[in-house]
């Protein structure tokens, strides 16, 4: 049997969705008309529900839905999180709370669930970035071992924050742990370059190219 979703907070299937062969959406008007579609459904049920804001209230109420009825998973699609709503969704694992820049990306974070894999909030919103940058090795001294060839290779932005990106390349180069060096012109026009280090890596067979995962750890400068 299909995973059912159920979506409240928009009115049209997200495209990310719409490839999906093994999931069914449902598209449900009223937070509340939720009871009598959970109860009705066998199996394993995600709840993803859109919010400008996340509030204590969401919590009570999709925490009753958890409870009530069995195999159900709330992921909630924020625009905006709170200071206090932070702490309390990071020490809380009932929920799967995502930033809405990461709508795109809805229909691949669902296949990681349904393999096993809870997606965790990250730390600043994501946006889109249209620009390519430049990858290369990083010269900072904890960058680890010294390589012979140090390619400069380009870089397609998945989205970027000022705290960390994803970024792909049509090569395999880095693994987890490696530090690089990356430098990109901004939606503004100013040329930015930054040292960061790879947080997790893996390969799109489907698109042959190298994912990356990075974390920034120094300051943008020009």
């Amino acid at each position: 049997m299909n995973l059912q979703v159920y979506m409240t907070g928009v009115t049209n299937k997200p495209t990310s969705l719409k490839a999906l062969n093994n999931i069914d959406v449902h598209i449900v008007q009223n937070p509340y008309e939720l009871r009598s579609e959970l109860q009705n459904t066998p199996g394993e049920k995600v709840i993803i529900a859109y919010l400008p804001f996340l509030e204590l209230r969401h919590f009570e109420l999709y925490r009753y839905f958890q409870k009530a009825y069995e195999n159900v998973q709330t992921f909630f699609v924020v625009q905006e999180l709170s200071s206090s709503m932070k702490l309390k969704v990071k020490a809380s694992s009932e929920f799967v709370v995502l930033w809405k820049t990461e709508e795109q990306q809805l229909g691949q974070i669902l296949t990681k669930y349904l393999e096993g894999d809870r997606p965790t909030l990250r730390q600043d919103r994501r946006e889109s970035h249209a620009s390519k940058g430049l990858v290369s090795p990083s010269m900072l001294p904890q960058g680890s071992e010294k390589l012979d060839f140090q390619p400069i290779m380009p870089g397609a932005f998945e989205n970027l924050s000022p705290n960390g990106s994803c970024l792909k390349m049509k090569s395999k180069f880095y693994k987890p742990k490696d530090f690089v060096h990356l430098s990109y012109q901004s939606k503004d026009g100013e040329y930015i370059s930054i040292e960061g280090q790879v947080r997790w890596s893996r390969w799109n067979a489907i698109e042959q190219t190298q994912e990356l995962g990075l974390r920034f750890v120094s300051s943008f400068s020009s």
